[in-house]
């Protein structure tokens, strides 16, 4: 097979080198079969080598990687450009060092500590930022400010040091480690003045969940009041995190049923993390009550609680609109439980909505309890069951009888009642109301 002219490789030699990491991966697991003697051996060949140059370059500039992308607003971030301009220029000046790094970064070396030569391409590469006539670095400095950069690099040292501990800074802070995490504040500090805040946002840029930095900063703080801190250096994380629980309400409020099971989820999602956020700042910080965190706590707790029970009270409303029933007679009173109406055929879109209020209310499993309306979506499960067994019972009759109805329709309404119910109770109860629609259908 020809090879692939020069030219065309050069194209795909730039697509690879401006792909994305996860883009990368893709690419080289695809090619992972392509043989030595076919013409994509030399894209494969591309690949690898781009592969391997990221993992040199995302061990040495391990501190900042995560800041190279998008982060909530306030926090520091840096287009994703910047990681591979600010490599190559590295490269440009320093090829030397670049070269000893890469064979630096195996196992065995990691494994004795961080090579000098990490740190000190990170000087190299701040000190580069801060010149303007070293023109190699002017492609990193159109992008991005090069002295809040700069700086970042030149805390890379500290930051590195702190990358191992920092899990067990925030799951199990120990007097020890506490007075470490000062130590490393008061260090940060002597090279800048806003450099301790500085570090503290690097860091909680490699957590999972960024808030948690909060942990962090109690201990550097010895667990300040909520007057204290919202007044010092660090207030903005603070404030970051009540501000993320009131966008979590208002998501929460405002989230639609007609966008189905997903954004059912999402909310629930949101609910369950403001309860972990919430929990959060207060071991995190001395919560006053009539503090200025303490006063919007409050309001936080009680305005999440009522968007949540407001939206699970709406689920009934849902599942009857999704499961329509007709009276049993003229008669019969308001709000009386009638028998399932099946004359259409299940409406998507209804359905849908139903999908998104039912596992809303299921996925509050995990924080409702902890968070105050535990005992509501008790209730509000209860009215549900109360109002799909009975129905399940009527269709089951209709389908096995073909009485009252048409048994075609109620074997497909058994099955949109199993699939609700699997969310009011489990998949086991679910699976189980299918099983007896085939028994019904087929006697």
């Amino acid at each position: 097979m020809a090879a692939i002219a020069a030219h065309k490789l050069q194209i795909i030699q730039t697509l690879v080198e401006t792909a994305p990491d996860a883009a990368l991966r893709s690419l080289e697991l695809a090619l992972s079969s392509a043989g030595s003697q076919s013409a994509l051996a030399s894209v494969r060949g591309l690949v690898e080598d781009e592969t391997a140059n990221r993992y040199v370059r995302n061990t040495v500039l391990a501190p900042i990687v995560p800041l190279c992308a998008t982060r909530a607003p306030g926090q520091i971030a840096f287009p994703s450009p910047v990681l591979p301009r600010l490599w190559r220029a590295l490269k440009s000046v320093a090829p030397a060092r670049v070269e000893e790094a890469a064979a630096r970064c195996n196992p065995w070396d990691l494994e004795n500590g961080v090579p000098e030569v990490f740190d000190e391409l990170c000087r190299l590469a701040a000190a580069g930022l801060r010149d303007p006539e070293n023109a190699a670095f002017d492609g990193v400095r159109s992008l991005c400010d090069p002295e809040q950069l700069a700086l970042c690099l030149q805390l890379s040292a500290l930051t590195r040091s702190c990358l191992p501990k920092l899990a067990e800074w925030v799951s199990r802070m120990s007097d020890e480690r506490a007075a470490a995490a000062r130590l490393t504040y008061r260090d940060a500090c002597r090279i800048s003045e806003d450099a301790g805040p500085l570090l503290l946002d690097i860091l909680s840029a490699h957590l999972p969940d960024d808030w948690r930095i909060m942990r962090v900063i109690s201990a550097v703080m010895d667990r300040p009041t909520d007057r204290y801190l919202a007044s010092s250096e660090v207030a903005q994380f603070g404030e970051r995190l009540l501000d993320q629980i009131d966008e979590a309400i208002a998501l929460i409020e405002s989230f639609s049923f007609a966008d189905g099971e997903k954004a059912g989820r999402e909310a629930a999602l949101a609910a369950q993390k403001v309860q972990l956020q919430m929990v959060e700042i207060q071991q995190s910080v001395d919560i006053a009550k009539d503090g200025p965190w303490g006063k919007r706590l409050a309001r936080q707790k009680q305005a999440v609680a009522k968007a949540c029970e407001h939206r699970m009270d709406q689920a009934d409303k849902e599942l009857e609109k999704a499961l329509p029933t007709r009276p049993i007679s003229m008669m019969a009173k308001k709000g009386a439980r009638g028998v399932a109406k099946l004359t259409e055929e299940p409406n998507p879109d209804l359905i849908q909505r139903a999908q998104s209020a039912l596992i809303f209310v299921a996925e509050l499993r995990a924080c409702a309890d902890k968070a105050g309306y535990g005992s509501s979506r008790t209730k509000i499960l209860e009215k549900l069951n109360t109002r799909l067994d009975p129905y399940i019972e009527d269709v089951l009759h209709v389908a096995r009888t073909g009485e009252g109805g048409d048994a075609a329709l109620a074997a497909k309404y058994l099955d949109v009642a199993a699939g609700f119910i699997a969310y009011t109770r489990d998949d086991k109860t679910a699976e189980i109301v299918r099983r007896r629609a085939a028994a019904a259908i087929a006697a």
